[in-house]
C-alpha cells in the first residue's frame, strides 16, 4: 500500500463527496441525539464547503486529502494485517489441522517414492470446450 499524494481531480471530487456525506451524516446524528447546538451547525458547514470546494475547485483539496491519507495509512495497515491474521489463525489453521487428522492431503504433498509428480490428464474431446471454462 503506498498513499497517492498527487491525486487527480476526479479522487479530489470523490474526497469532497464523502466529506459532504460523512460530516452531513454527523451532524444529523449529533443533531438528532443532542439537539440544535453549535457543533451541528459546525460538522454541517464542514460538510457543505468540502462538498462545494469539491465540485468546484477539486485542487483546493489536495493537502487535506494527503493529510488525511497519511493520517489514517497507519489504522489501514494495521486492521488489514490483523484480519489477515484472523483468518489465518482462524480458519484455514484449524482447517489444515482438521484435514491432517482424518489424513487429507488435497494439495498431494506426501513424499512418494515415484520418478516424478507429473499427472497426466485428458484432453477435452470437443473443442468447444476451450469456449466454456467453467
Amino acid at each position: 500500500m503506498q498513499i497517492n499524494r498527487n491525486p487527480d481531480d476526479r479522487i479530489l471530487r470523490q474526497f469532497g463527496g464523502l466529506c459532504t456525506v460523512f460530516f452531513g451524516g454527523m451532524a444529523i446524528y449529533r443533531g438528532i441525539t443532542t439537539g440544535s447546538d453549535q457543533w451541528v451547525w459546525v460538522l454541517a458547514v464542514a460538510g457543505a464547503t468540502a462538498g462545494l470546494v469539491g465540485f468546484l475547485r477539486p485542487s483546493l483539496l489536495k493537502p487535506v486529502f494527503v493529510g488525511w491519507s497519511i493520517a489514517v495509512f497507519p489504522i489501514g495497515w494495521m486492521v488489514s494485517h490483523l484480519i489477515l491474521a484472523l483468518m489465518f489463525y482462524l480458519v484455514f489453521t484449524p482447517v489444515g489441522i482438521v484435514l491432517r487428522l482424518l489424513g487429507k492431503d488435497p494439495l498431494q504433498l506426501k513424499k512418494t517414492s515415484v520418478r516424478t509428480y507429473w499427472k497426466s490428464h485428458r484432453s477435452p474431446e470437443n473443442m468447444k470446450r476451450y469456449f466454456r471454462q467453467f
